[in-house]
């Protein structure tokens, strides 16, 4: 079912930002990082959410507001991923500029990072605490079933999924360890 999808989505997000989390303490502590795979999570969140998760919420979104009329909560909700995704990208141009070697002031760095992810939590949580739950207790079950004909298309992640994406191998990798390598 849809909701299970996206909740299982939002479970993965946040698996990758404690990485980014752990990535900040690991800066706080002046050790290296890996910046390659800090980029390759900020690529995930950015290009995942655009091509697959949020689409995935809009339809739920869209019906909703069609179906049972209050429309603030979810307008708030579609101007919220316009901008989480220029967050988004605005910090993916800073990670580029680090593999780049570009100079990016160490604390400067760290201050984004936080935001970043700061910024990523702050809209899971409002979607898991405020929205999934008021379309959850309106929706039926014949509701449920129209979305899940509104979207058909296959999904297969490309970091949790069954066929891991040639580009996210190194964060599937690192994701599926269970001990705390040092990256």
């Amino acid at each position: 079912m849809m909701i299970e999808r996206i909740r299982r989505e939002h479970g993965y997000m946040v698996r990758l930002l404690a990485i980014l989390a752990e990535k900040v303490e690991r800066l706080k502590q002046e050790q290296p990082v890996n910046y390659s795979l800090i980029k390759e999570v900020v690529d995930y969140l950015s290009e995942h959410s655009e091509n697959s998760h949020h689409p995935k919420e809009d339809i739920l979104y869209h019906y909703y507001q069609e179906n049972y009329g209050e429309k603030d909560e979810m307008e708030n909700l579609e101007f919220e991923h316009k901008l989480l995704g220029c967050k988004t990208r605005s910090f993916q141009n800073t990670v580029e500029m680090i593999l780049q070697d570009a100079v990016v002031p160490h604390q400067i760095f760290i201050e984004q990072l936080q935001e970043f992810i700061k910024a990523q939590r702050e809209h899971l949580e409002f979607e898991e605490r405020r929205i999934l739950p008021m379309i959850c207790e309106r929706f039926t079950v014949q509701d449920w079933q129209q979305v899940e004909l509104l979207f058909s298309h296959d999904d297969d992640d490309p970091v949790f999924g069954d066929t891991i994406a040639e580009r996210y191998a190194q964060l599937a990798q690192r994701v599926r360890e269970t001990d705390n390598e040092i990256t």
